[in-house]
């Protein structure tokens, strides 16, 4: 008996394999970058996670700040895979939300307030409207921040934040690395450094 799936629709079998790929392996958020070295041949890939984060100063030893990015992507894997197989997505596939917070780090022994004014990001401008954030005495605290869209595939974010703290004026300006599952593990273990300007510091030392 001849197999008629295939002589009537030769593409069926690497539209099924393609299919069952993307049910495996797609991951909303994260992303995979494959490498290829023309000189010596070596593949090799790069997996990104879904988090963009940096941090600085705003007050020297004594408050830092840590700024978040989520990246969120509402999206069913499996459909997404298979238009993108088919050649099928459109423009508003190239955005994503990026959910926005603050951390605070407070390493000295009063609280503080952070007057949060502005942030100029890829896609606009926003507006916290002078919203207060106070954390304690050695405490780190986070706060959601709104969110803004951002480039679904990117791997950095720059960002320009304008805030008030202990009565004067800053500017902050960074770029928001979108950390690799390497990264990960490296800086965001137990005990490991940080990759902000305090590293491995705690709040309460």
């Amino acid at each position: 008996m001849k197999n008629c799936a295939n002589e009537t629709f030769p593409g069926l079998r690497l539209f099924i394999s393609v299919f069952l790929m993307l049910l495996n392996g797609c991951n909303a958020g994260n992303m995979t970058v494959g490498h290829y070295d023309g000189t010596t041949g070596e593949a090799s890939k790069t997996v990104y996670s879904k988090y963009y984060d940096n941090g600085d100063w705003l007050l020297k030893d004594r408050l830092g700040l840590v700024i978040l990015v989520d990246h969120e992507k509402k999206v069913i894997p499996v459909a997404h895979g298979t238009a993108q197989a088919l050649g099928a997505l459109g423009p508003r596939d190239s955005l994503a939300s990026g959910k926005l917070s603050f951390v605070l780090w407070n390493f000295d022994s009063v609280p503080h307030q952070v007057k949060f004014k502005r942030m100029k990001v890829p896609s606009g401008t926003l507006d916290f409207q002078n919203e207060v954030f106070s954390v304690g005495p050695h405490e780190e605290m986070e706060r959601p921040a709104g969110s803004f869209p951002i480039f679904n595939y990117g791997t950095s974010i720059h960002v320009t934040l304008e805030v008030e703290v202990a009565g004067k004026p800053r500017r902050i300006e960074l770029n928001l690395q979108r950390r690799t599952k390497a990264q990960l593990i490296q800086y965001f273990s137990d005990g490991a450094a940080r990759p902000y300007p305090w590293g491995a510091r705690s709040v309460n030392q």
